[in-house]
């Protein structure tokens, strides 16, 4: 019973081993390109990558649209000057607006969206925000053909917001880098340095068993026991190796639980209003699930094979610890005086 028990003890680190392995397989990759993804989530599925291009469209199709007025955009519309504009003629200006709602389509609707988001729209944001909810005001108070003293005003409005958007640029980009190099993003990066070490973290516990299995092998006696011998000294750096192991799979395993089960305790300050942890990630998976499969899905189920692999060695560690402690204690494998007499 008790050479079964040892040989389920070692069996114990195999499972453990490979689902440390599976988890950091599945985690690390993603967890190397998550300031990359986020990045490229900001750009490409916020479409923050085509703000200035398409808030230059919006502008231009105004200045053709005013123009079909005789007015020279900017001239007219930082006065706001409309005395010489016509209250006969009128102009068609369809095809301006299908290319300023085909720019909304395009991108300025997610990033209205999220500009204007409860976690997102951060103070930096804010004018980009207001503009493009103006644009979009102005554009439903359009018709296709219009008397030009009517039509003018609104195309100025669109105008200045557009061009407003454009020279605000930098003010947008400052928000986006915000999150993009923020303190948790750049934690991450340490994390991933970190994580590579736990590679070999399974193979803590087998040095700790090799020194067990000496002192096993040599009757498994501790030296202050009757029978004892000078193997028993294994058992020296055995504690150490085991505690090691079973020190960093706990903190493992400690901060998983935390971070899982009290995320509603965790703020993340870099959004507004510092929501919490919890808030944050059913947000973005609810509103935004394109951005979440892109920068986050992956990382969180890498994460949670990780925690249940810690959990998992946790439990082994523990009943690696109990069987040698049962092991010394009971001394099974001790030579009765009767077997001593025999070999004598």
């Amino acid at each position: 019973m008790w050479t079964s028990c040892f040989f389920f003890v070692w069996t114990l680190v195999v499972p453990g081993a490979v689902l440390t392995h599976l988890s950091l397989m599945d985690l690390l990759p993603y967890l190397k390109d998550l300031p990359s993804n986020i990045v490229k989530g900001f750009d490409e599925s916020f479409k923050f990558a085509y703000l200035e291009q398409d808030s230059l469209r919006v502008e231009s199709a105004a200045v053709d649209a005013l123009w079909k007025c005789g007015v020279v955009a900017n001239v007219t519309c930082p006065t706001r000057n409309y005395s010489s504009v016509s209250t006969q003629i009128s102009s068609n200006t369809s095809a301006e607006q299908a290319l300023i709602t085909a720019s909304f389509k395009t991108s300025l609707n997610v990033v209205t969206k999220v500009a204007s988001d409860k976690y997102f729209g951060i103070e930096d944001l804010n004018s980009t925000a207001n503009s493009l909810n103006r644009i979009v005001d102005d554009m439903s108070k359009l018709n296709d053909t219009m008397t030009c003293i009517k039509s003018t005003p609104l195309f100025c409005n669109i105008y200045t917001s557009a061009d407003g958007i454009v020279a605000g640029m930098s003010t947008v980009n400052k928000a986006i880098n915000s999150f993009k190099t923020s303190d948790i993003v750049e934690k991450w990066d340490d994390y991933h340095k970190f994580l590579i070490l736990l590679h070999g973290l399974p193979y803590i516990m087998v040095v700790a068993l090799l020194f067990f299995t000496c002192f096993w092998m040599k009757g498994g006696v501790c030296c202050c026991c009757k029978g004892g011998t000078i193997a028993s000294l294994a058992l020296i750096p055995f504690t150490l190796f085991w505690l090691l192991s079973f020190v960093i799979y706990a903190i493992v395993c400690v901060t998983g639980v935390a971070v899982k089960y009290y995320m509603d305790k965790i703020d993340v300050p870099v959004l507004k209003g510092q929501p919490n942890l919890k808030q944050a990630i059913n947000h973005i998976e609810t509103v935004y699930p394109e951005f979440w499969n892109l920068v986050f899905a992956n990382l969180a189920n890498g994460l949670d094979l990780l925690l249940k692999a810690s959990f998992f060695f946790v439990v082994a560690c523990l009943i690696i610890a109990l069987y040698s402690c049962c092991e010394c204690l009971c001394c099974p494998y001790r030579k009765t005086s009767q077997e001593e007499k025999s070999r004598s």
